[in-house]
């Protein structure tokens, strides 16, 4: 039943710090890369079924640079280092 709750509780971990950082990102983007974005449904879509894997599209097509690409790849990082740090936390304080 542990291994459920990790388990769960990584994934809810991984889509909302995938969902901060592309709604951080919207707030940040001009009207022209905007207009490039997801909408709401396909916004949501992404998230739950591919999540750290959509932030690189959504910085390569919100810029169409491969600097746009790198920092994403940078932030999908950033949410892989983070899930496996606090993986391996709960893993180490739970028996």
């Amino acid at each position: 039943m542990g291994e459920v709750l990790e388990f769960v509780g990584q994934a809810a971990l991984v889509m909302a710090l995938t969902a901060w950082i592309v709604r951080r990102d919207l707030r940040r983007l001009s009207g022209e890369q905007l207009d490039r974005a997801w909408n709401d449904a396909t916004f949501w879509s992404a998230i739950v079924m591919f999540s750290p894997l959509c932030v690189p599209i959504h910085f390569a097509r919100t810029r169409r640079s491969l600097a746009g690409l790198a920092l994403g790849l940078g932030w999908m990082l950033a949410v892989v280092a983070v899930s496996v740090a606090v993986s391996a936390a709960v893993s180490a304080l739970v028996p």
